[in-house]
């Protein structure tokens, strides 16, 4: 079901320009894959053959005409990126992804004219961070509970990226860890690090059950 209020046209478009920077990033050669299988999610969707597209804009162009036949636009972005993090991982410098690019330059994005100070506190960073992303429009309904000072349980509902997931993991894409990838407990550790200083790292424990559900936890 389509999210009330939802203007799916935004996020695409939200998530595109910020494939564009990570383009400036990684190398168009990194974005060509990406573009292979951004292309591959929508035509998979829609029943068409899967287009050639060469460029970021010839992508806009191709799902903004196919806005009305696709109800998660936005996730063939995060799908091709963590996809091309796959297919050209030997090219890449060590730690180094689209995904995690995304992450930096969203929370890049969500603190622009704010100067955040530093908060001790993993639990009381993401609920700090969480209100960033509503600051930007980003936030999905999250709930938070101090496990202990180190750990923090993550609660997800109604989450915009879950067929990302569901599709990747159908695919058997996994972390290096061999754990499943969340993009909500990625961007909060992101957040988290950045308010806190603390280094953290997240887990997936449930998913789409019908929430889902996982930790993050200091290194």
């Amino acid at each position: 079901m389509e999210e009330v209020g939802l203007d799916k046209v935004w996020l695409f478009q939200w998530f595109l320009q910020i494939a564009g920077r990570i383009q400036k990033i990684l190398g168009k050669d990194y974005m060509r894959i990406a573009l292979y299988h951004m292309g591959n999610y929508i035509s998979g969707r829609i029943g068409e053959k899967r287009p050639a597209l060469d460029s970021v804009d010839k992508f806009r162009g191709y799902g903004l005409q196919r806005i009305g036949q696709i109800e998660d636009p936005w996730n063939s972005v995060l799908y091709g990126l963590l996809e091309a993090d796959e297919d050209y991982k030997a090219s890449l410098k060590r730690g180094e992804s689209g995904f995690n690019k995304m992450a930096q330059l969203i929370l890049e994005a969500s603190i622009v004219g704010k100067e955040p100070i530093e908060i001790p506190s993993i639990y009381e960073a993401a609920q700090k961070y969480f209100d960033f992303l509503k600051s930007i429009k980003l936030d999905v309904p999250t709930s938070y509970q101090e496990i202990d000072a180190d750990t923090i349980n993550v609660v997800v509902s109604d989450c915009l990226y879950k067929d990302c997931c569901r599709t990747v993991q159908a695919e058997n894409l996994f972390r290096d860890d061999g754990t499943p990838f969340c993009w909500v407990l990625k961007i909060n550790c992101t957040g988290i690090f950045k308010l806190s200083r603390n280094s953290v790292e997240y887990r997936l424990l449930e998913f789409d059950a019908p929430n889902c559900r996982g930790i993050i936890f200091k290194l």
